[in-house]
């Protein structure tokens, strides 16, 4: 994404980075590992664990910020078209990043045998393609759209927005 002056536009995009980050890592990790780690391998422990808090924040925070302030905001300038496709793509991400931050938060108490390290696995590496494939679209069309839609004082009503939303949880 373009540098935005706009502290809303940084915020989204930096959380972009970071989950793009983690995902890598991720897809890295369920690339490479066939068979299940052992219960006690403190890497694997400390990805399930950065895994969950960031596909929590995900669900929480960031996709109902953008389904509450900033698609409407989008309508009001007549482009639904990309509102749409993001807001179906969170429907079908949800549920996969709710199931997979559960089987991580299982998997770091309780560790995986070869079946849920399959199933964690394959969830996994489906969730890395769809969610890396709908980052990427928000950040070539949809934040730089918002930069051209908001001002400074839009910008401010939304980054409080934003923290509300974060502060609630």
């Amino acid at each position: 994404m373009m540098e935005s002056p706009f502290n809303i536009l940084r915020t989204l995009h930096d959380e972009h980075f970071a989950t793009m980050a983690l995902l890598e890592k991720l897809e890295t990790t369920l690339s490479g590992a066939r068979t299940a780690p052992a219960n006690d391998d403190p890497d694997m422990n400390r990805l399930l664990g950065d895994l969950e808090a960031i596909l929590d924040e995900e669900i929480s925070h960031h996709y109902a910020f953008e389904e509450q302030h900033l698609f409407p905001l989008f309508a009001e300038f007549g482009d639904m078209g990309i509102t749409q496709m993001l807001k179906g793509e969170h429907e079908i991400i949800r549920p996969l990043a709710r199931e997979l931050s559960e089987r991580a938060r299982t998997g770091r108490k309780d560790g995986f045998n070869p079946e849920s390290w399959e199933i964690f696995r394959e969830k996994g590496l489906e969730l890395v393609e769809r969610e890396v494939f709908h980052i990427q679209k928000e950040e070539m069309g949809f934040l730089p759209a918002l930069d051209q839609m908001i001002d400074e004082e839009t910008d401010q009503t939304l980054s409080m927005a934003y923290q509300d939303i974060k502060n609630a949880s």
